[in-house]
């Protein structure tokens, strides 16, 4: 069986089919794009996929386990990250603290832990500092650590979704739009940052409109429109396909 499988995956809102059976598949490893016109279901589709939203009928099948409808913290434990449309850096405290929270620590932690295990959670806290302002360091923020998150410009909120996935390590990764709105320069390293989670054999989906991205990122693309898939393919093939260019590419 393919690592991530949905079976006829449907969602309604008032009486609307947002995502009307969905099927498709991915293998471990595979970049997918996902692409379609505004409120096709995309990010219904990502919502779906991790608990945000209940579906309504069909499975969602990850790595020969049904997570539909499971809570979203155990769709996280079965090593799932996202990103939104729009960052949601928890704005209150630090950008550290942001990644320090997306970080995974190997104790346990609770009150038994923090009185008992505290030399070694300490060494976890100080290891995962480590890493974390090395990661500011390559993409050129260092200085933006004790910062509130709250404070970040819209265009490094979305760079510090990126890392937080990048901190959690997870085997599944769903971006959406984490592109939309950027300046060319910030589009590049995050770009980079994409590149390198597919290099290390991460199983992405990207949600993106710029489709010279989507060619150059992802082997594959799978095309929604009105909730349902209308296209599944490599995207040399599917951009001349005409029931993908009359819905969303354009005559």
């Amino acid at each position: 069986m393919s690592y991530l499988q949905l079976n006829n995956v449907t969602k309604s809102f008032g009486g609307v089919k947002a995502l009307d059976s969905v099927s498709f598949s991915v293998e471990k490893g595979e970049v997918i794009g996902l692409i379609g016109p505004n409120g096709s279901g995309k990010s219904t589709l990502f919502n779906a996929m991790t608990s945000v939203f209940s579906v309504d009928f069909g499975s969602i099948i990850l790595d020969d386990i049904n997570i539909t409808n499971k809570p979203t913290y155990e769709v996280a434990r079965m090593g799932v990250s996202r990103t939104f449309q729009d960052a949601k850096p928890l704005p209150q405290i630090t950008v550290a603290d942001n990644l320090d929270l997306a970080f995974k620590y190997p104790t346990d932690i609770s009150l038994f832990s923090a009185f008992f295990k505290s030399k070694r959670l300490k060494e976890e806290r100080l290891a995962n500092l480590k890493h974390l302002r090395e990661m500011l360091i390559e993409v050129g923020i260092p200085e933006k650590e004790s910062s509130l998150a709250g404070d970040l410009s819209y265009g490094q909120g979305k760079l510090l979704e990126v890392l937080k996935v990048m901190a959690f390590d997870g085997k599944l990764v769903l971006l959406d739009e984490p592109f939309s709105g950027l300046f060319p320069e910030m589009i590049k390293l995050i770009s980079k940052l994409i590149k390198r989670l597919a290099d290390q054999g991460k199983t992405i989906m990207l949600v993106e409109h710029n489709m010279k991205l989507i060619s150059e990122i992802c082997d594959r693309v799978i095309v929604l429109d009105a909730g349902k898939v209308i296209a599944d393919g490599k995207f040399d093939k599917v951009k001349n396909e005409k029931i993908v260019i009359e819905s969303y590419l354009g005559g």
